[in-house]
């Protein structure tokens, strides 16, 4: 039998980055299906059909491709796609997942349509392909999934409902590139190009005044074009040399790359015996927390530097003076219930409400209980929802993300709330959102809530500084050191340095998380790879002799 000519599915494929990948991979005998509903930046309207498609650019030049219409919000379609593909071509052995959209989404404005719109195409798409891919490539044995995220994910960049997106496509690249079967692998590139997205924002900021971008990057500098990608992504599907790799993700930016790196823990103290545990975490986290954040690496390692604190633990610290009224919303009453005991020793005032959905909703609530007296502090800790079956693999993450986009919007919502009403009053307003961490998807969750911090102060003119904590142990075995981790939070002086820090709190112990950043970088000049790519990229990934990243083929 001959062998038959692989099949790859680029969505965005139109235009842009996808159609630079698209025709990079159909270069290498592979065909191509071009995903992509032909639209407006802002997906709002269908654009005519241009003189020649990618599809057709492909096919002029000797190659062999289609186009498709589908877009990456109707899973049903997509489904329909891929088994088309498999009668039609035998399989799918790659997906790169480019499809996207752009409108103003920021930490305290945008629409909530606009949130909805972004968070449904950037990720609810890339949750669409995932689940219309993996069945397919596991029942084959093998397939590549190349997923697209962005520095607006993983810098500190005022980026709102796309950047909340794009931190968790990273998180899923991250989690489900431990999980693959063998033969299967997911990656992710976070790209920078000259494409339509790109000039679209530049002159959003420019209306608005704004001419930094995410990272120190100039809006207005000149980067390369798309067409510098396209060999990179083409290397990540169809060449065997990078089927080492699975769950990692590179910046990329045509003539240089950068593996960045998922977050990592950087400081953890004991809570367990610790008593009292107000005096361990306002001894600690001022000492050691803060300077590490600020850092992004510890100052530990060398001479102990608590001495005796566990055994002679120093009192709380003096309650601030700026926080004395605080809402908690929470639909757990044990952990409502040890976050307002937490307060009230600490002078604080709590009222709690049930947890809303969306931007009106929470701007309503908070309206109605300011409307009973000022509010200095909002805690937001909802449950994660209903139980889910269990059903281990990709399809327990797949599973346990199905309702993140409802998730972020609820606590995107109090996030606006926040501030709007510290414009309103010119005043200052702590805000904690505690997110249920267990599950794969509450990971991603509490690292989309912290990317939405991370710009809190800077974008409110310093009056809102919101706080991330994701717990991944239950309730009950959380419940004391999160209600204390809360308290310091919003009422110790020093606290508001960890604005924005990715916190944890586990079995016995809090930590802080470092955010993603690049651990290395490869210069070349681009865009065609040089032969040692690989082994250089695997060497800053996770060293030369890594044992973690399965082998991975891409030939049927």
């Amino acid at each position: 039998m001959s062998r038959r000519r692989q099949v790859a599915v680029v969505t965005g494929g139109g235009s842009g980055i996808g159609a630079a990948i698209a025709e990079a991979v159909a270069r290498r005998d592979w065909f191509v299906v071009t995903v992509d509903p032909l639209v407006t930046v802002d997906g709002a309207e269908f654009l005519p059909e241009p003189e020649q498609t990618t599809a057709g650019r492909i096919a002029a030049a000797g190659g062999w491709a289609r186009a498709s219409s589908v877009s990456v919000t109707d899973p049903a379609a997509l489904g329909e796609l891929f088994d088309e593909l498999v009668h039609e071509h035998g399989g799918v052995d790659a997906v790169v997942n480019v499809a996207g959209i752009t409108r103003k989404s920021r930490f305290a404005e945008g629409t909530e349509e606009d949130w909805l719109e972004l968070l449904a195409v950037h990720l609810g798409g890339y949750l669409n392909v995932l689940g219309a891919a993996l069945p397919v490539m596991e029942r084959a044995g093998r397939g590549r999934i190349v997923g697209v995220t962005s520095g607006a994910g993983w810098r500190a960049t005022d980026a709102g409902g796309y950047g909340c997106a794009k931190r968790v496509v990273a998180s899923l690249t991250w989690q489900l590139g431990r999980l693959m079967p063998a033969g299967l692998a997911v990656n992710a590139i976070s790209p920078i190009a000259a494409t339509r997205m790109f000039a679209v924002a530049v002159e959003r900021a420019r209306q608005e005044g704004r001419t930094a971008g995410a990272g120190g990057f100039s809006l207005f500098s000149s980067i390369p074009g798309p067409e510098t990608l396209g060999p990179l992504g083409a290397h990540m599907v169809c060449d065997d040399r990078f089927g080492w790799c699975s769950g990692l993700v590179l910046f990329a930016g045509g003539s240089e790359a950068a593996v960045i790196d998922e977050p990592r823990l950087l400081e953890v103290v004991r809570t367990d015996g610790a008593s009292p545990l107000a005096g361990v975490l306002d001894t600690v986290l001022p000492a050691a927390f803060v300077p590490a954040e600020a850092k992004q690496s510890t100052d530990g390692g060398g001479n102990p530097r608590f001495g005796k604190l566990f055994e002679e633990p120093a009192p709380a610290a003096v309650v601030s003076g700026d926080v004395r009224s605080c809402v908690v919303v929470s639909d757990r009453p044990d952990l409502a219930a040890a976050i307002t005991g937490v307060l009230g020793a600490r002078s604080v005032t709590c009222r709690v409400l049930e947890p809303t959905r969306g931007f009106t909703d929470a701007d309503q609530a908070l309206r109605s209980e300011v409307a009973r007296g000022p509010v200095d502090a909002i805690v937001v800790a909802p449950s994660s929802g209903p139980d889910r079956v269990s059903v281990g693999g990709w399809r327990q993450v797949l599973s346990e993300h199905h309702r993140i986009i409802d998730q972020i919007h609820a606590d995107a919502g109090w996030a606006r709330a926040a501030a709007r009403y510290a414009a309103d009053g010119n005043r200052q307003i702590r805000l904690v959102t505690v997110t249920d961490a267990t599950t794969s998807g509450g990971r991603s969750r509490a690292q989309g809530s912290a990317q939405l911090a991370r710009v809190s102060g800077a974008t409110t003119e310093g009056r809102v500084s919101a706080f991330a904590i994701g717990h991944e142990v239950s309730d009950e075995r959380a419940g004391r050191s999160l209600g204390e981790l809360v308290g310091h939070l919003l009422t110790h002086p020093a606290a508001v340095a960890l604005a924005g820090a990715e916190l944890v709190a586990g079995d016995g112990w809090v930590g802080l998380r470092s955010h993603p950043k690049p651990v290395g970088a490869l210069i070349y000049g681009g865009p065609a790879l040089p032969d040692w790519f690989d082994t250089v990229v695997r060497d800053m990934a996770r060293g030369p002799e890594s044992s973690r990243f399965a082998a991975v083929s891409a030939a049927p």
